[in-house]
């Protein structure tokens, strides 16, 4: 399956993204490999092959949820640091 200029253009206009022309073209090629690229999934053999278990399957090692009475607005604002308007949060990832 490919796709053409027109057809990424309506997709793209669906989305509400306006495109160059260099953009459209760049767009299609993309769209195209990675077609292409799920069309060659068809020439396998998956008869065997188990099925997906999806996360919510296996047991999730996070907490549970627990509802519980939201703390005062007042007393949330007044713990931000005083150098700013803004939360700091501790980093999670790496950079």
């Amino acid at each position: 399956m490919k796709l053409d200029s027109d057809e990424v253009r309506a997709i793209a206009m669906e989305g509400r993204l306006s495109l160059t022309d260099a953009e459209l073209q760049g767009a299609v090629r993309y769209i195209n490999n990675f077609l292409e690229m799920v069309d060659r999934f068809k020439e396998l053999d998956l008869k065997d092959v188990e099925p997906f278990a999806f996360a919510e399957s296996v047991e999730c090692p996070l907490r549970e949820d627990v509802v519980g009475v939201f703390r005062d607005r007042d007393e949330i604002l007044a713990a931000r640091p005083a150098t700013g308007p803004f939360f700091s949060v501790p980093r999670i990832m790496e950079e």
